[in-house]
């Protein structure tokens, strides 16, 4: 069988997928489902009747999300239902968990294997596949609710979960919308193989590559999903192939995916995690809903981006806002510029920004038309009241910078070039919130939402986001969008936030002579087991799908050469923007130090017992915006007016604190040229300087609404 097929023939599936709905088939007689958790018997198709257990919600209605759940190897439908319940409540969905039990389907082939072919290896009417029962099954229920659904959602778990894959590549499914495959013990992989291993021999032809790969399939995977000595785990050469553990296997799937996929784009598979899980449904489950519920598109609709364009062409056909955009650039010579060398000379390092932010805020005043105040950790809010209600609007800079404070912070100056540790990153930023404040308030600009215009303390280094932890702790903040204000070019829009979690690792024992003391716990080689545990284990999670790093960076320990050392410590860094695949990081280097503490400790010969320490050295959060947010579109329209060309970007800023708990963040630039920064060598070129205030401004204002209940501003 080959699996090559043309970029026309992907891009005409792409297009008639995009286009066709099946209409659903509605059964002629149904009972009707009560609330609660309840069985029915289902023979609506042409296999044997399928116990069925079902839980709907109270709150369940007409499109109510239908999922069904496929159960593992002992056939326990009922289980399988009652670990849903919780969930089906709370995300109001319609659980449905149809039961193929042994007496009509005794084998793995007959159940997890589709039925595709028999025992003897004859191919089975499509009628009689396991699979076939789905769609049929979700007419039934369909009816049962006398709802309007268009489509379904379809999990499965161990067995399930092998189901589950096999249905996406071999089944007719026209209304399946999501499926997520969880912790599958071994996979038909997309090759050329013999089926049941591969796409190949017996079920030759029935698959379609284009078809099965832009289907929507996640491969959801337990990290501690690992133990090689399951008696479920199927070992044998052509299972061992894809991987010596399901969490293995999953990656290996993925792969060959990816190599088969070839010219069929997109490829609509992916790998996501269930972190510290190992191989339980009830764990599990919870980090499946997501992928069920279906994902937002990672960019803005068509309609979010044509709002955004028409509420910015409004906006800048207003003279006061016409006239704060000229006040920008006027201010730009000598009144910014005074205020720059001002606030760069002041040292700021984490934690000792006070000096800074004291000026920073008597700035803020002397503006006027704002209420100043120094929070407890030592933020600058100055708060711009609006007209009306409705959460407000955050403009942010930091006032800390990477340099500690007896770095000579003179500012020297070559005509527009101007060169002192932390000019750029981020006095610049700083002093663009202070052009926004004073063009606002010349002009009298009012606006619906409050603007806060905000100082913040900590963003670098050790910091932690230390200002922003603040700000967003307090139950009652009050806001609804964030912009940032920390870059140097002026076209990178920063809509994605780089998380990163960094920690200090530290074996300890009783040490002792290198001879002598032999057989007495190590910290070294705990230390380097510990490291190849993570490393193994690592490296597929960062192999596919959003980048996702991790680095070993530092390691110290020992006494001497002949000495067993009492001390060992490694630091590392891990990140990603994906907060899915970061948290897996973590708990597989935790798993990884977990496991080695309790090898070497049972592996000793003499002497006492090794321990661990683990330090956080800081975490910083990630997180994406939601495609219905109108805050990136705002910003890419506002940019493009100022004839910037926006390219979207992740990055690690203040605005991965708000980002990460849903609330809609960008960073943008500060305006300028900014080089060299975190050196003592960094400048910032005065070029096109009032490009970021005016994009500050316009942001925030489409953000915040300006108000019209001022004379005539047109």
């Amino acid at each position: 069988m080959s699996l090559t097929i043309t970029y026309r023939a992907a891009a005409v599936f792409a297009l008639l997928g995009a286009s066709f709905v099946a209409a659903p088939v509605m059964a002629k007689d149904c009972a009707p489902l009560s609330a609660g958790s309840s069985q029915i018997v289902f023979s609506g198709w042409a296999g044997p009747k399928l116990p069925v257990f079902v839980h709907k919600p109270q709150t369940a209605g007409a499109d109510s999300r239908i999922v069904f759940v496929m159960h593992g190897v002992q056939r326990d439908g009922d289980r399988y239902r009652d670990e849903w319940r919780d969930l089906a409540e709370k995300h109001n969905l319609i659980v449905v968990v149809p039961t193929f039990g042994r007496k009509d389907f005794p084998t793995t082939g007959s159940y997890n294997l589709g039925n595709i072919v028999d025992e003897k290896g004859r191919k089975t009417p499509k009628a009689k596949w396991s699979f076939s029962a789905i769609e049929p099954l979700f007419d039934d229920i369909v009816c049962r609710v006398s709802g309007d659904q268009r489509g379904y959602a379809l999990y499965g778990h161990s067995a399930g979960g092998q189901f589950v894959h096999r249905y996406v590549a071999f089944a007719d499914a026209p209304r399946m919308e999501a499926a997520v495959a969880a912790n599958s013990g071994w996979y038909t992989m997309p090759d050329n193989g013999a089926f049941p291993y591969g796409w190949g021999g017996d079920v030759a032809g029935l698959v379609a590559p284009a078809k099965a790969f832009q289907r929507p399939l996640t491969i959801l995977l337990g990290t501690e999903d690992i133990d090689r000595n399951d008696p479920n785990l199927r070992i044998n050469e052509e299972a061992d192939k894809q991987g010596q553990t399901r969490f293995d296997r999953g990656h290996g799937f993925l792969a060959a995916a990816h190599k088969q996929a070839g010219a069929v784009r997109p490829l609509n598979w992916k790998i996501a995690y269930a972190p510290e899980v190992g191989h339980d449904n009830g764990q599990m489950a919870p980090f499946a809903i997501p992928h069920l519920l279906g994902a937002a598109a990672s960019a803005p609709s068509l309609q979010v981006a044509v709002k955004a364009e028409a509420a910015l062409e409004e906006l800048r056909s207003r003279k006061d806002v016409t006239a704060a955009m000229a006040t920008i650039v006027e201010l730009e010579s000598d009144w910014a510029i005074q205020r720059l060398i001002e606030l760069t000379e002041i040292p700021a390092p984490p934690f000792e920004e006070e000096k800074r932010g004291l000026a920073f805020a008597r700035m803020l005043r002397e503006i006027g038309g704002l209420d100043v105040r120094i929070d407890a950790v030592g933020n600058v809010i100055a708060r711009r009241k609006g007209t009306g209600t409705g959460s407000a609007v955050m403009l942010a800079a930091h006032l800390d910078t990477v340099f500690a404070k007896d770095v000579d912070v003179t500012v020297k100056r070559d005509g527009d070039r101007f060169t002192a540790p932390g000019i750029g990153d981020n006095s610049r930023g700083l002093v663009s919130l202070l052009l926004v404040a004073r063009a606002l308030e010349r002009h009298a600009i009012k606006t619906e939402r409050d603007i806060l215009l905000v100082g913040t303390v900590g963003e670098e280094g050790t910091g932690d986001l230390r200002g922003m932890r603040h700000i967003f702790a307090q139950p009652d903040h009050g806001i609804g969008s964030v912009i940032a204000i920390d870059g140097g070019e002026m076209g990178r829009l920063i809509d994605t936030a780089v998380g990163s979690n960094r920690y200090r690792m530290k074996f300890t024992g009783p040490g002792g002579h290198s001879y002598g003391a032999f057989g007495t716990v190590n910290p070294h080689h705990a230390t380097a087991r510990a490291i190849a545990r993570f490393l193994d284990r690592a490296e597929p999670v960062t192999a596919s799908g959003t980048k996702a790093t991790y680095s070993v960076a530092l390691l110290e320990g020992g006494l001497g050469i002949n000495v067993i050392p009492t001390d060992s410590a490694f630091e590392i860094d891990l990140r990603s923007s994906d907060a899915n695949r970061l948290a897996a990081l973590d708990a597989i280097l935790r798993s990884a130090i977990g496991a080695t503490l309790a090898s070497e400790n049972a592996g000793k010969k003499q002497g006492g017992l090794l321990a661990v320490e683990i330090k956080d050295l800081g975490k910083r959060p990630a997180g994406t915006n939601a495609a219905a947010a109108p805050l990136v579109s705002n910003a890419e329209a506002a940019l493009s007016s100022l004839g910037v060309e926006p390219s979207r970007n992740a990055s690690s800023t203040d605005a991965n604190l708000p980002m990460s708990l849903g609330i809609p963040s960008i960073t943008i630039s500060r305006g300028g040229i900014s080089e060299r920064s975190h050196s003592n060598e960094e400048y910032w070129i005065a070029q096109y300087p009032h490009l970021g205030p005016q994009a500050a401004l316009l942001i925030s204002l489409l953000e915040a609404r300006v108000s019209n209940d001022i004379g005539d501003a047109r």
